[in-house]
């Protein structure tokens, strides 16, 4: 079973790297929500979530919907970090 031990070890770092990416990215949806406030922009963007689904599902070889439920996760988790700002 060391084989196991190594590749859960391998999965481990990658999850953790995952975490760091994701935090990364809501920085920076804080950073937009605070800007949008200042211009008075809204906060949803109906057209930029249609691109970032897109972009994600056909930058993929893993199954589309399962990347495209995964990222509308993200962006509702984001939304409600943008509007915080």
């Amino acid at each position: 079973m060391p084989e196991i031990k190594a590749l859960r070890e391998r999965i481990d770092k990658i999850d953790r790297e995952i975490v760091k990416l994701l935090e990364k990215r809501i920085e920076i949806v804080r950073e937009i929500g605070r800007l949008k406030r200042d211009t008075g922009a809204e906060i949803f963007d109906p057209e930029r979530e249609r691109d970032v689904l897109k972009n994600v599902s056909n930058s993929t070889r893993l199954d589309k919907r399962f990347v495209m439920d995964l990222f509308r996760s993200i962006m509702e988790y984001c939304k409600n970090e943008e509007e915080k700002g």
